[in-house]
Order: structure tokens, then sequence, then C-alpha cells
């Protein structure tokens, strides 16, 4: 008897075994346990993982939280998307700092986002703020200037830029946001302006002359607040308020006497620049 339970035990015993890779039968019958086994082709594949499907990436993304930390005046948008049309919130926290910026009103994708903000005029290092930017196209040059203390360096071209929005989804201009302050050695160069484009720009009283070429149009190196003098939109004492538009490459420039300047001939190609009211 003890041996017989011995063998039902070990026939159990493989059956528990086996029973993971294969389908059959077990039955009892007069000569004892009979067991039929017959092997499954599915049983003994891999089960095939189930791979999840990614979810589409959202076109805005909001990257705002109850604990914004101050890593976040590190960012610029190359962190988070490189599509044009894309829009990304971002909660900057009070005690700033000052990252690298290039642009003006439009900013190079690798600029930092809260310090292009800042220098925008919209939060300030000290007590931060939320700020929503858009991706736009990039480049062919990208000004550089002094505003709100910042100082935001020129660049030749870059693939993408950005932009910040207001709450309407609106571009925010730089005249919306306290206009640009001109140096009376402000060049349109440093203006980043592509042909055809306009800015407004204000020159404090008290100028002081710089050699002038051309004579409207005028040279891409000369100094704007000496040229609009020369064209007699305003004066060195009393400064003033002056739209330019840059115009397409010369290469030749007349010179003359106007308004107490006496502006140079210059005979090669050269960035041009003229007024407009």
């Amino acid at each position: 008897m003890k041996t017989c339970a011995l063998r039902v035990m070990s026939i159990l015993l493989l059956i528990g075994l086996l029973i993971g890779c294969t389908s059959g039968g077990f039955e009892i019958g007069p000569g004892g346990p009979n067991l039929h086994l017959e092997f499954s082709k599915e049983a003994s594949q891999d089960e095939p993982e189930m791979v999840e499907e990614e979810e589409e990436a959202s076109p805005t993304q909001t990257v705002k939280g109850e604990r914004p930390s101050l890593a976040a005046w590190d960012q610029n948008p190359e962190a988070f998307t490189h599509i044009i049309g894309d829009r990304v919130t971002l909660e900057l926290p009070p005690n700033g700092f000052e990252g690298s910026i290039w642009g003006l009103g439009e900013y190079t994708t690798d600029s930092s986002i809260g310090t292009a903000a800042v220098h925008m005029g919209l939060i300030t290092f000290q007590k931060g703020g939320v700020v929503t930017i858009e991706i736009t196209d990039g480049r062919t040059h990208y000004g550089g200037l002094l505003r709100n203390g910042v100082v935001s360096s020129s660049y030749e071209s870059w693939p993408l830029s950005f932009v910040f929005v207001d709450e309407q989804g609106r571009h925010i201009t730089l005249e919306a946001t306290g206009g640009v302050s001109i140096e009376w050695s402000t060049s349109i160069r440093e203006l980043g302006l592509e042909t055809a484009e306009r800015m407004k720009v204000t020159l404090p009283a008290g100028g002081i002359e710089k050699e002038v070429w051309g004579s409207d149009p005028y040279t891409g190196d000369t100094p704007i607040g000496s040229a609009a003098v020369h064209k007699g939109l305003l004066t060195f004492a009393g400064g003033g308020t002056v739209t330019v538009e840059m115009l397409p490459m010369r290469s030749f420039f007349g010179g003359s006497e106007r308004n107490g300047i006496a502006s140079q001939e210059y005979d090669a190609p050269n960035d041009a620049f003229t007024f407009v009211r």
C-alpha cells in the first residue's frame, strides 16, 4: 500500500509540473491513475508582450506647478518643443537669475525664457511670474539691446524663434511694453531688422553728433540719431521718437550737408535704411 501511495503522489507531482505547457486529461481506471498529455503549440510559445501606445503629444504644454523651482530660470524653449505654433506656459519663481538671450521682441529658441520675459518688461527677477511663449519661424537677423536692465545680444540666422503671447493668445509687441529706447550711437543693425521691417525708437535728450554716411538712405552702420538730425526729424538737444525702415542693400550712398551735419559719400555695398512717418 505504501508503494502504491508513493506512486500516486509521484504521478500527481508530475501532473503539476507539466500542466503549464500541456493539455490533456487525468482519470482513475481499474489499473490505477492514467495520465493523457497533449502538448499545445500555443502553450509552448511565449505570450506576446502588450505594448502600450504612446499618447499623442499635445501642441500646448504647461510647465507650471505649485512649487516652481529656480531651475525654471535656466529653461529655454528647446527643452519643450521644436514645432512652430506650439505654446509653452512657464511659471518662474521669485528671486530669479539672469541667463543669456539673443533677440529683441523675437528671441532665438536657445534663449532663457525667464530672462527674455524680464527684457520684455513682463516680469521681474525679484517677483517672478507666469508667461506664455509661442514658437515662430526663424529670422535672418536678431537685434540686441539693453532693455529693462537686461542685455540682449544680436545674432545672425537661427532656425526658430519665440515670442510672448497674452491671455487672449495675441503676440505681445515691444511698443505694448514701453517701446524701444536707444543710444545716440545705436545703428539699425543692432535692431535686427530684416528688409521692409520697421521699428519705432526713442532717443534721449542731449545727444552727441556721430559720423553719417549717405543722404537718406543711410548706411546700416550710420548711427540712427545723427541720421535723424541730418534728416531734420529731431535735434540733439531735444531727442525724440522716429520710425526706421530697413531697405535692401545698396552699392552707393551720396553725401550732403543738411541741418548742420555733413554726411559722407560711400561707394560700396552696404545695408541701408530710411525714416518713415
